[in-house]
């Protein structure tokens, strides 16, 4: 017994030496995830091998019952690499269980599909649960159990068997080794993020980074008193998605350069401009521009959609933006503005800013003035035909 308990404790500690490479593999092309379109396949491609292993080197835990661990790396491609690195990951784990076959091929593959759906599903809601770390990563493991629910399509007989014998194994590795090789994953992403904010500013778009923008914002308060700041506005870069869909990664980071030099170029006043995680372009606001923000306002949308952004030297790209406000108790504290911007990052933006982000306008509606001889109502409503005809004229081309 004593030989067989050994057994399977080398089989498992196996099994996480092999969850390991992918940390290894992750440390080592993470600082570049976010500027190379093309890390995230190739991190996919890793971890979709990681899954034939783990496939290879199945564990049996007591007499009968043969479990694996293929959908960990799975779930972990989606929480960690993005929809490109995980639809990457899922075509090849798919392809090599169809390969192999059986009768529980279909619920196999359904399995992969739904370990993928919960860990890109978590990565997107991580930010809004009011948890910790280790508690937000347990909830991904307990989440990720859901792929069991993939037995009922297998035969009848299988399916008995799985749910008596197999899932409370499978239940209890996923708590463990999810959790686990995610805390791994989440350090390597915040030494890489820590890095960034060390560096001060970011090196394609040339924007400060939440520290150093919250030291310049202190710098910019204390130098005059027409500079005294009591707020930021946030200013968020529309149709990101196309952007990087049509014309890849880089672009979005294009454009954010350019609206960091047209915002320059308006403001005239050398106030910093910074970034955060949400790819937000921070500017400082002074105490009579928060009095009436309307002119600001439009100004800075006006910067962005004169004029279009121009690629390859030969392609016309519209730009439009969405803003938010957020109120400064403390600029002169640059401990205290980061916290209050990462606040505002990681907390759900305000109704009137979700309603814009949903493509309605009637959040800014009021930032420019009415014409002459057209009722408020019918401005609106031609606003609102103008808007949905560019987004058209943007999905056609």
């Amino acid at each position: 017994m004593a030989f067989v308990d050994a057994t399977v404790l080398l089989d498992f500690v196996s099994s996480l030496a092999v969850l390991g490479l992918l940390v290894l593999c992750f440390s080592a092309l993470a600082p570049a995830l976010r500027h190379g379109w093309y890390v995230a396949p190739c991190l996919g491609v890793f971890f979709a091998l990681v899954v034939g292993l783990q496939m290879s080197m199945p564990l049996s835990p007591t007499g009968g019952v043969i479990v694996d661990m293929r959908n960990v790396p799975i779930a972990l491609a989606g929480a960690f690499l993005g929809l490109r690195g995980l639809v990457v990951c899922l075509c090849l784990a798919i392809a090599m269980r169809v390969g192999i076959g059986g009768v529980g091929m279909p619920a196999g593959v359904l399995g992969m599909l739904l370990a993928g759906v919960v860990g890109y599903t978590w990565a997107a809601v991580q930010d809004r649960l009011p948890l910790g770390d280790g508690g937000k990563l347990f909830m991904l493991g307990l989440a990720m159990n859901l792929h069991m629910t993939s037995a009922f399509a297998a035969p009848p007989d299988i399916m008995r068997w799985y749910f008596a014998e197999a899932a409370p194994t499978v239940f209890l590795l996923n708590l463990l080794c999810v959790p686990a090789t995610g805390w791994l994953l989440l350090r390597e992403q915040k030494l890489v993020a820590r890095g960034s904010e060390a560096s001060g500013v970011d090196p394609v778009t040339r924007l400060l980074s939440v520290s150093a923008f919250s030291q310049e914002v202190a710098h910019f308060h204390g130098s005059d008193s027409d500079r005294s700041v009591t707020g930021v506005i946030a200013v968020t870069l529309k149709s990101t998605r196309w952007l990087t869909r049509t014309w890849g990664d880089r672009t979005v980071e294009q454009a954010l350069g350019v609206l960091r030099l047209r915002i320059g170029d308006v403001l005239r006043d050398q106030r910093p401009l910074g970034i955060d995680r949400k790819e937000r372009i921070l500017i400082p606001v002074t105490a009579s521009e928060m009095n009436d923000l309307r002119p600001l306002r439009t100004a800075l949308r006006r910067c962005a959609s004169d004029t279009p952004m121009t690629l390859d030297d030969r392609v016309n790209v519209p730009l439009a933006v969405v803003m938010e406000t957020y109120a400064l108790q403390h600029p002169a504290q640059p401990a205290e503005t980061a916290r209050e911007v990462h606040r505002a990052t990681t907390s759900r933006a305000p109704s009137t800013a979700r309603v814009a982000a949903k493509g309605s306008n009637r959040s800014h509606r009021s930032d420019g003035p009415v014409p002459n001889g057209v009722s408020k109502a019918t401005y609106h409503r031609l606003f609102d035909e103008t808007d949905a005809q560019m987004r058209r004229a943007l999905k056609r081309a």
